[in-house]
């Protein structure tokens, strides 16, 4: 049905042909900076280069370029170049060993010949007041089908009188046991660990994300919204008040029926992570999240009947972003309802 829609829509426009001089368009590159500065954690940035369509994918690390970095208006230091290597891949940052802290002015400059100078500022955001977290599993008949699914109720408060932003992640966890593969049939041992994974939330659930649906998504079956690392928002609705935002999760990771259950299996485990972020990092990660979403004016973009998601810039000279952010965390056992 939402492909009929799209063709009836291109049977009542019409189109053209013209050939374009795309080198005549070609602009003058400019540095692209990213960086966020969290606090509680050393301070990273990677820089690089806009390219132009004809280039076919190059190489656009900038790894000569001065990368400086000050604390407060005053100079701390010239990041230095370091390349980390894992296992699958290298990444190349401009790195140093400044911490951030709460309150704290942050500024890089990037200076490179042959561009324009970046800088990016920012002011690292308070801790947020994160209160309580409830996790609770349970079972849902779906079209005679029997469903695990998962409900979060995360409460937090708001600062009053300044514009709040943030960012909401929830990971789940499940206790890891070890077996003796050659008898089954001896009770595992707890290893003493939990693997962690990204919960997939259905942001609509709650009132703060479900505006960004619209009526015409619902109608097209897109009434979801995705974040699998966490997804942003603002404190419009609850300005300066205690808020309980219900979430729930899509996914449901079960037990493999090979291996038995231990006797007394500890429970599994919910944490939550609430960033404090700063409004430009909010602006840009919101248009990272709607540029995800499955939307019915992303599709239209799609094919040039809409207008683009634009991501929000605010490194003045160049492109990217410097985002601030704080976070605090819960982690407390999932209740099992049935």
């Amino acid at each position: 049905m939402k492909y009929i829609f799209f063709f009836s829509i291109l049977l009542t426009t019409t189109s053209c042909m013209k050939e374009v001089d795309l080198e005549y368009l070609r602009p003058d590159p400019k540095l692209v900076l990213n960086s966020v500065a969290s606090a509680g954690e050393p301070l990273k940035a990677s820089l690089s280069r806009t390219w132009f369509y004809t280039e076919d994918y190059p190489n656009v690390t900038i790894e000569d370029a001065k990368v400086e970095l000050y604390v407060n208006d005053r100079l701390f230091e010239e990041m230095s170049w370091n390349v980390e290597e894992t296992e699958y891949y290298a990444v190349g940052n401009y790195v140093s060993s400044y911490i951030p802290v709460p309150g704290d002015k942050v500024r890089v400059e990037a200076k490179r010949e042959g561009f324009k100078e970046a800088v990016g500022e920012e002011i690292v955001p308070d801790k947020p007041s994160l209160l309580k977290l409830y996790a609770e599993s349970y079972e849902e008949d779906i079209y005679g089908y029997t469903s695990s699914k998962r409900r979060y109720k995360v409460t937090f408060r708001d600062e009053p009188s300044v514009q709040n932003c943030y960012l909401i992640s929830i990971v789940y966890g499940t206790p890891h046991y070890e077996y003796d593969y050659d008898d089954l049939e001896k009770p595992p041992v707890y290893s003493g660990i939990y693997y962690w994974r990204n919960e997939s939330i259905d942001y609509a659930s709650d009132p703060v994300f479900g505006n960004r649906v619209s009526i015409l998504d619902k109608v097209m079956g897109s009434d979801w919204l995705s974040g699998y690392n966490g997804r942003p928002f603002s404190d419009e609705l609850f300005d300066g008040k205690e808020y309980t935002m219900a979430l729930d999760a899509n996914s449901y990771y079960g037990h493999n029926p090979i291996f038995p259950l231990p006797g007394e299996a500890l429970p599994d485990s919910a944490r939550v992570y609430l960033y404090a972020i700063s409004e430009p990092y909010y602006k840009y990660l919101s248009a990272l999240a709607t540029l995800s979403d499955g939307s019915f004016n992303n599709d239209l973009a799609d094919i040039g009947l809409a207008e683009p998601v634009r991501v929000f810039n605010n490194i003045e000279g160049g492109l990217g972003i410097l985002g601030t952010a704080c976070v605090d965390s819960l982690t407390v056992a999932i209740q099992e309802l049935n």
